[in-house]
């Protein structure tokens, strides 16, 4: 016998109020969110000559329907900071371009990602005869970046895309998880291993190698994605790799495919934490100590209704300091809150 059978002597169903249950409804407004503030902080790592992250913060306090709102992006740049310098100032303005209603968002940030690196990846000096990359060939930078954008009756969208092992957390009301939307793209990660292997010339000579206590792309590199580093990137001439043949000519498997999120975002969500790697512990791949996602939510927590979120940034990378990252480490923190 179906649940759903009315039983003897019940009411039948008031279709009235069905009706306006479902008018109800109908004129709920989705949530519309927007960054009411954000903090940021960058410190020099201990055993750093200079600090080679960047980043890049810029909000709208009111965006249309189908518009990008607010965007952060953090760079955590590596063999000087030439790269991570040109993304601060070219990647917002890159997506901006490409930002067109109709699209699938994750193909405008794609493209995006991929036309920057083609860019930073392109020959210098006369005739394009001089080392590829800017700032040179074993240049580079890792990338997250995430925005925000109004998708009418969908309420506020937010997008996040990384490159490498620099971090988004989304921190909800106290109490609830924080959610990672990135994943960290180093060699130490099976799945990257396997997709690098695969399209190996020579098998006898693994392109990621165990090295200094991680795994490493040709024996050099932890990092199986990022932007620049051309050195690593297919290419018809040597560029400085020790094993450098024509085995090698079509790069040892490093790129710039992003991986991305989209999440609906609600009144319980409370911060977006965009970082370096610096600010997390790094013990199993042989780096330095650092935070855990939990306690990055813990000391958010910790800070009240209405913080100082520079000074909330700065307690986070200290805290990461003090527990024995040796990095360099940049926070950027932003506020959740209805338009």
């Amino acid at each position: 016998m179906s649940s759903m059978r009315l039983l003897r002597g019940s009411n039948p169903i008031n279709k009235e109020r069905i009706s306006r249950l479902r008018a109800a409804v109908s004129n709920v407004q989705p949530s519309k969110v927007v960054v009411k503030k954000h903090g940021h902080a960058t410190q020099q790592g201990t055993v750093r000559k200079v600090n080679e992250d960047r980043f890049d913060v810029q909000t709208v306090s009111e965006a249309k329907v189908g518009e990008l709102g607010s965007f952060a992006g953090v760079y955590d740049g590596h063999g000087g900071s030439a790269t991570a310098d040109w993304l601060r100032e070219k990647l917002f303005p890159i997506i901006q371009a490409r930002w067109r209603g109709g699209r699938e968002i994750e193909d405008v940030i794609t493209e995006a990602y991929l036309q920057a690196d083609k860019t930073l990846l392109a020959p210098t000096g006369f005739m394009g005869m001089g080392e590829r990359g800017m700032g040179g060939s074993k240049c580079g930078a890792t990338a997250v970046t995430a925005a925000l954008y109004q998708n009418g009756t969908e309420g506020t969208k937010l997008v996040t895309a990384n490159v490498g092992d620099a971090r988004i957390l989304l921190i909800k009301s106290q109490g609830q998880e924080p959610v990672q939307l990135t994943v960290d793209h180093v060699p130490d990660s099976e799945a990257e291993r396997l997709r690098i292997e695969k399209f190996n010339p020579n098998p006898k000579m693994p392109l990621v190698r165990y090295v200094g206590g991680t795994w490493r792309v040709g024996g050099l590199l932890a990092l199986s994605r990022a932007f620049g580093d051309a050195y690593l990137k297919g290419s018809l001439q040597f560029e400085g790799i020790v094993e450098g043949s024509d085995g090698y000519g079509s790069g040892f498997g490093v790129i710039a495919q992003p991986y991305i999120r989209v999440v609906d975002l609600t009144a319980d969500d409370q911060y977006i934490v965009l970082s370096s790697d610096g600010l997390y512990s790094e013990e199993e791949r042989g780096g330095g100590g650092g935070l855990d996602n939990q306690e990055v939510a813990n000391m958010l927590w910790a800070a009240g209704e209405n913080p100082d979120l520079n000074a909330v940034a700065s307690a986070l990378a200290q805290a990461a300091v003090e527990k024995g990252s040796t990095d360099d480490v940049t926070v950027v923190v932003l506020k959740l809150g209805p338009q």
